[in-house]
């Protein structure tokens, strides 16, 4: 992940041992009902449509778009300490093969 001018600087958010939801360690798959858990596919919340096909996503210590939303400068105007994730969901595009969003 490089981070572009005016990034926040990614140290500055530490990873996450476990999931907050299913409690899974680093580089474990998350649990099948897990609401953290991602479609590889789509890049949306995997809990509903348990029957696609992709992977199953890991807990990588951060939340679904956080590293995309440091990477691209996108923060909460109000909260620079939290992501823009409504920004990231309606701005970006998933890229299905690398399993994460992509700016436009």
């Amino acid at each position: 992940m490089t981070a572009r001018p005016n990034s926040p600087d990614p140290s500055a958010f530490p990873l996450e041992e476990t999931c907050p939801a299913c409690h899974v360690e680093i580089g474990q798959a998350h649990e099948h009902r897990c609401e953290v858990a991602r479609c590889l596919a789509t890049g949306r919340q995997r809990n509903g449509h348990m029957y696609c096909r992709c992977p199953q996503d890991v807990w990588t210590g951060l939340m679904s778009g956080m590293a995309e939303c440091i990477e691209f400068g996108w923060m909460q105007e109000g909260d620079p300490s939290l992501p823009d994730l409504n920004r990231l969901y309606t701005a970006a595009t998933w890229d299905p093969r690398n399993h994460r969003w992509t700016r436009p």
